[in-house]
């Protein structure tokens, strides 16, 4: 049996500059080179830069201490989840450790390794888990564990308090104040508000409008979709209103270019992933408005994001992808991961360090953001995700006035059903929208 790699004792150490020098003394070096020649293959979601680089740098210690490489294979979100899939229909064994999207757990968890073994055998502190997200990665009928979270969150509005300020106007609590108040702020060169316009961030945005007014669902229990009248033709005029007030291209804008803006000090308001923008607010060399922004819950409850780690239960190499993930989620790398690179941690003893407190002054917009969100529930059907990305297309059209907002919601409501009748979905299965927190 290959002895677990304890990654990184004494995080503390490299925090104090130690780094692989530190590690290279400790004690369980000596024992440590078992994983020697062994390759692990890690499927990431492609754009994830900041995961990414923070991945990379811990693999470099875990190479150094137990000999194993880690390379990692980017694919695009969209993709991920018919990846995976095709690998394990095909008992390929191409990968071994997987980041997974909590969307996709009803199709996925049972070709996934059963980690309930490597926890106990490890000590691993699963009871640590349970600040922005609860648990990710169980079975809730039989409680048998597939993956570690890795982090969650939901969307944020970032916005400058000073431009706020000194325009008289407060931070806007529903969908109409944001469009005012991007109206009343915007001038020359300077938009009201800017966020990620692609086709596939714009479901976020439809989301949380359709749902802002309180008590709606995407879908009813059964999966009959609820947008496709008035209220989602609604929705959509209210995205249509808010967009006035962004910059030219903004359809075109991903994350990356989208941050740029609001970055620059060309934006009032900014709709976001928190992970995303926040390492770089207060880093002068890539912010001109550190300590002028502020950061709330958005008007409307936003999809919550969660995701873990797991293993293919085809991998050739369990055991070492199990002392990986155990790398990548142990506390003093968890905290790591938040500090130097935005990965909002699950764990509470991280997002209860004061050092986290200090590096995330909009630490509690993120938290109050993601009490309020909401889980999709259409997300577990097959087609889920392919509904998702011709979805965003649809609105698309609909904010570039290709289409009305009314045809652009029966439209949806139409793929979705046509979707749904193409392929059974999980038995069982509750298609209505849930609150993200247990």
């Amino acid at each position: 049996m290959i002895k677990y790699v304890v990654c990184f004792i004494g995080g503390l150490l490299a925090w104090m500059g130690a780094g692989q020098s530190a590690w290279a003394q400790s004690a369980s070096t000596q024992r440590a080179r078992s994983l020697e020649g062994v390759t692990l293959i890690h499927m990431v979601q492609a754009g994830a830069v900041q995961r990414l680089a923070g991945y990379r740098r811990l693999a470099r210690e875990f190479q150094a201490a137990s000999g194993a490489q880690v390379w990692f294979v980017e694919t695009p979100w969209e993709q991920m989840q018919d990846q995976m899939m095709s690998d394990f229909i095909g008992r390929a064994g191409s990968y071994d450790v997987f980041d997974v999207d909590e969307a996709w757990d009803a199709n996925i968890r049972a070709y996934l390794l059963t980690l309930d073994p490597y926890l106990e055998r490890s000590g691993f502190d699963i009871e640590d888990y349970g600040g922005l997200n609860g648990l990710l990665g169980l079975e809730p009928r039989s409680q048998r564990r597939y993956g570690i979270p890795l982090t969650g969150r939901s969307m944020v509005l970032f916005y400058r308090a000073d431009v706020l300020a000194a325009a008289g106007v407060a931070a806007p609590q529903t969908w109409q104040e944001l469009i005012d108040a991007a109206r009343a702020v915007t001038r020359k060169n300077f938009y009201g508000v800017v966020a990620a316009g692609v086709n596939v961030q714009l479901n976020k945005y439809f989301f949380a409008s359709f749902k802002a007014d309180g008590g709606r669902s995407l879908f009813s229990t059964d999966g009959k979709p609820q947008f496709g009248g008035p209220e989602g033709a609604r929705a959509l005029e209210r995205l249509e209103q808010l967009f006035q007030y962004a910059p030219p291209g903004v359809f075109a804008m991903d994350i990356a270019e989208a941050d740029q803006v609001f970055l620059n000090g060309e934006a009032a308001f900014l709709l976001e992933w928190p992970d995303y923008i926040q390492p770089n607010l207060d880093d002068p060399k890539k912010s001109r408005i550190v300590g002028k922004w502020a950061a709330m819950r958005p008007p409307g409850p936003g999809g919550y994001a969660g995701w873990h780690l797991a293993v293919s239960g085809y991998s050739k190499q369990k055991d070492a992808a199990w002392a990986w993930i155990e790398c990548l989620t142990r506390a003093s790398n968890a905290k790591r991961l938040m500090v130097d690179h935005g990965i909002y941690s699950t764990r509470t003893s991280v997002l209860s360090d004061p050092d986290v407190a200090a590096r995330f002054p909009g630490i509690e917009a993120v938290r109050s953001a993601a009490a309020a969100s909401f889980r999709p529930g259409f997300e577990g059907h097959p087609k889920g995700i392919s509904w998702f990305v011709q979805a965003g297309a649809i609105w698309s059209g609909a904010l570039t006035e290709q289409m009305t907002p009314q045809q652009a919601a029966s439209a949806a409501a139409a793929l979705w059903s046509k979707e749904l009748a193409s392929m059974p979905g999980p038995p069982n299965h509750d298609y209505s929208d849930i609150a993200a927190l247990p």
